[in-house]
């Protein structure tokens, strides 16, 4: 199937509205945080909303990371321990791992390699953010929800009935075989979902240009491009995506970084990398 038009939002959104619904309150949850009159009682009752999510947080929250005494078993307990200004990093491990709970027949991408490449993609942005003025909990989001374009474009092939899958060098990039078999690049998509869901602008923007071919003024999204290329090179990334990720000395000047700033942020979220990765499974 070679694709003629763009698919049209509409057509996306129908897709869109297939997907688990964490990270939309994950969405909700960063807009609550943001008000000072919230409560934890306001958070554990728009968790709540998803029981599939709130079980994933629990199981969370009971891992070594956070947990070395006895078990939480509800999502108040598990809250209250681990802290206010920690409840929107857990909710985005486990939204990911709902989001990220499938192969990707259409991209080769197993549920595993998914998770990891986000989880992993994420505590570099958030490392990183630490060593620029780029807002963390943005940064983090970034890194968490960039292949989203992914599992939607992967339930899009399966309902057009797409049966050619990714293969490494069947074209000049994977934007250009989404195009050509979609009609939609899953960055494109990306920034078209988390738009809709109604995620910070640098989010969007981050999420929807990140593949590179020069340095854009926007700094998250040269970090997200950065960030992601070391994933890849941890071992870590997703097939197809290799030809973005070339460091620059022009990316990291409009990332607001250096060389071994970027080196040390990875060691360190490679640390936290490998404690959580059982857990968000």
């Amino acid at each position: 199937m070679i694709a003629t038009h763009t698919v049209s939002r509409e057509t996306l959104m129908h897709v869109v509205r297939t997907l688990p619904a964490a990270p939309q309150i994950l969405a909700q949850l960063g807009h609550l945080l943001l008000d000072v009159n919230s409560d934890l009682s306001d958070i554990t009752t728009l968790l709540k909303r998803d029981a599939a999510l709130t079980t994933r947080i629990i199981r969370i929250s009971n891992s070594a990371i956070y947990n070395t005494g006895k078990p939480f078993s509800s999502i108040e307990e598990a809250l209250a321990r681990v802290g206010f200004t920690e409840v929107y990093r857990l909710t985005g491990f486990a939204a990911a791992a709902q989001l990220a709970d499938q192969k990707l027949s259409f991209y080769g991408i197993s549920g595993a390699q998914l998770r990891e490449n986000a989880l992993l993609t994420a505590l570099i942005m958030e490392t990183l953010a630490e060593v620029t003025d780029i807002d963390s909990r943005m940064a983090y989001t970034a890194g968490l929800l960039r292949s989203t374009g992914k599992v939607a474009i992967d339930r899009l092939a399966k309902s057009t009935s797409v049966a050619t899958g990714f293969e490494a060098g069947s074209h000049d990039s994977l934007a250009a075989w989404e195009k050509a078999y979609i009609g939609l690049t899953n960055v494109e998509a990306c920034g078209t979902i988390l738009s809709e869901w109604r995620f910070p602008v640098d989010t969007v923007e981050a999420t929807r240009d990140h593949y590179l071919t020069r340095p854009v003024k926007l700094p998250i999204t040269n970090l997200l491009n950065l960030a992601a290329g070391s994933a890849e090179r941890s071992s870590y990334g997703l097939p197809g995506e290799t030809k973005y990720w070339e460091i620059t000395p022009e990316k990291l000047a409009h990332a607001g970084l250096d060389q071994q700033q970027l080196d040390e942020a990875v060691v360190r979220a490679m640390d936290s990398f490998h404690q959580l990765r059982a857990a968000v499974a």
